[in-house]
C-alpha cells in the first residue's frame, strides 16, 4: 500500500473524476497528462530501480549458475566416468579390497541367477524419470530467467502500467483528451523517474528533501540482498537472518555498511556513493492499483532457493 500526501490525493482526483463533473465522462485522461501525476505519486518508488536491477541481475547470474556446467543434469551426466574410476582402483587394488570387504562382511553366496527382464525395465525406467526431472529442471531455470529479465524495469514502468490497464488513459497521439482543464491536448513535457526529477512537476508538488523512509529501508535490503547473492554466487557461506536485522541502527538514508555492500557481481558498478536523507513524516491514503503491484513475493521465495542451491552445488 503507498501512502499518498494531500497533494498527490488531489492530483489524482483531478485526473480521475473532474471530467464527469464537467459533463465529459467519456472522455479519457491524455496519457502524459496521466503519467506525470502516477511519476510524482510514486517518485520515491521509482527511486527503487537501481538496486532492484542489481538484484535481477545477480538472480540471473545464480540462475545461469545453476543451468551451466554446474547443473544437476552435468553433474548426474558425470557419475558414470566416476563410477568407471571406482571400478579400475578397484581392479587395480582387488585383493586388498576383496580381503578387507570378506573380513568386514564374511564370505557372500555367488549367485548364479542373471537379472530378470523386469529389473531391466525398472533400471530403463529409473534412468528415463531420472532425465525427465533435469528437463523439468532446466524449463523452470529457464523461465525463471525469463521473468527476471522482465521485472528488472518494474519500477519505472509502474507508472505507465497503472495509465495503461488502471485509469485508462487515451494514446499519446490524441488531441480530444482530459488536460486537466478541458478536452484537448496536454502540452507540458513528462518528467524523469525518481524523486529528484520531479522539482518540476506541474501536476504533483513534490518535496524532493523529504524521501519516503520506507523505501530508503527497502533500498537497503535490496542491497543486503544482492550482496547475499554474491557471496553465495564464489561459494560462501550466507547468513540467512532476515534482512530488517542487518540494518545497523535506526540512522538516515540509505547508506549500507562496507562489510554488507562492498561487494557486488561482476554485472554491478564496483563503487556507488550512497544518499543521505531526512526521516519524513507519513501520511495520507493507498493509491488504488499499487498494492497489487508490490514486491513480488515470489522472487523472495526464489532467493532463498537460489542461494541454498549455490551454496551446495559449491561444496
Amino acid at each position: 500500500q503507498v501512502s499518498l500526501g494531500h497533494e498527490c490525493t488531489r492530483a489524482i482526483m483531478k485526473l480521475m473524476y473532474c471530467p464527469h463533473c464537467r459533463g465529459m465522462s467519456s472522455v479519457k485522461p491524455c496519457n502524459n497528462y496521466c503519467l506525470n501525476v502516477m511519476k510524482g505519486c510514486l517518485a520515491n518508488q521509482a527511486d527503487l530501480n537501481t538496486e532492484w536491477k542489481y538484484l535481477m541481475d545477480s538472480l540471473v547470474v545464480v540462475a545461469d549458475r545453476i543451468d551451466g556446467p554446474y547443473s544437476v543434469d552435468t553433474v548426474i551426466g558425470t557419475i558414470h566416468m566416476r563410477i568407471s574410476e571406482a571400478i579400475s582402483n578397484l581392479q587395480e587394488n582387488k585383493d586388498s579390497i576383496t580381503a578387507k570387504v570378506f573380513q568386514g562382511c564374511g564370505n557372500p553366496k555367488i549367485s548364479t541367477k542373471g537379472s530378470s527382464s523386469e529389473d531391466k525395465k525398472r533400471r530403463g525406467k529409473v534412468v528415463l524419470e531420472a532425465k525427465s526431472s533435469a528437463q523439468a529442471l532446466e524449463m523452470l531455470v529457464q523461465d525463471a530467467k525469463g521473468n527476471l529479465t522482465a521485472l528488472k524495469t518494474y519500477w519505472i514502468t509502474l507508472p505507465s502500467s497503472l495509465c495503461s490497464k488502471r485509469i485508462m488513459a487515451s494514446s499519446a497521439a490524441d488531441d480530444k483528451c482530459w488536460n486537466g482543464m478541458t478536452k484537448g491536448s496536454y502540452l507540458p513535457e513528462v518528467m524523469g523517474d525518481g524523486l529528484a526529477n520531479q522539482i518540476n512537476n506541474p501536476e504533483v508538488e513534490v518535496d524532493i528533501t523529504k524521501p519516503d523512509m520506507t523505501i530508503r529501508q527497502q533500498i537497503m535490503q535490496l542491497k543486503i540482498m544482492t550482496n547475499r547473492l554474491g557471496n553465495a554466487n564464489i561459494g560462501n557461506d550466507v547468513d540467512f537472518q532476515d534482512a530488517s536485522d542487518d540494518m545497523s541502527g535506526s540512522g538516515s538514508g540509505d547508506s549500507c555498511p562496507d562489510d554488507v555492500c562492498g561487494k557486488r557481481l561482476s554485472k554491478s558498478p564496483s563503487t556507488r556513493q550512497p544518499e543521505t536523507h531526512a526521516i519524513p513524516k507519513q501520511s495520507g491514503h493507498g493509491i488504488p492499483g499499487a498494492s497489487s503491484r508490490s514486491l513480488p513475493s515470489a522472487f523472495l521465495l526464489l532467493l532463498s532457493v537460489a542461494l541454498i542451491a549455490t551454496q551446495h552445488l559449491w561444496r
